[in-house]
């Protein structure tokens, strides 16, 4: 084989080598992108946690929050009641046997 067929077989895979380190590239990239979503997408979910924790806060301490909140507030307070039932049943039950 003559020098150009090699020097066109060199280009071929100097090419080659490099769309293939530029698609690995963008696939790390696009990983680190899509876990850096997941994590601040899970920070969003614990800031709304804490931030229905506040209200619901304010709720049971003074008995005010803004009017759309109160049935929520009211929902989870009914609730707590009937968690604290169940779990005086599950004492009985356990005391029983």
């Amino acid at each position: 084989m003559n020098k150009e067929v090699f020097d066109d077989i060199g280009r071929v895979l100097s090419g080659a080598a490099e769309a293939v380190s530029r698609k690995a590239g963008e696939a790390v990239e696009l990983t680190r992108l899509k876990n850096q979503i997941f994590s601040l997408e899970r920070e969003i979910k614990r800031d709304y946690t804490d931030l229905g924790k506040m209200i619901y806060e304010q709720f049971l301490e003074s008995g005010t929050t803004d009017e759309s909140f109160r049935p929520v507030c009211e929902e989870i307070t009914k609730k707590r009641h009937l968690v604290e039932q169940c779990e005086g049943e599950i004492e009985c039950l356990k005391n029983v046997h």
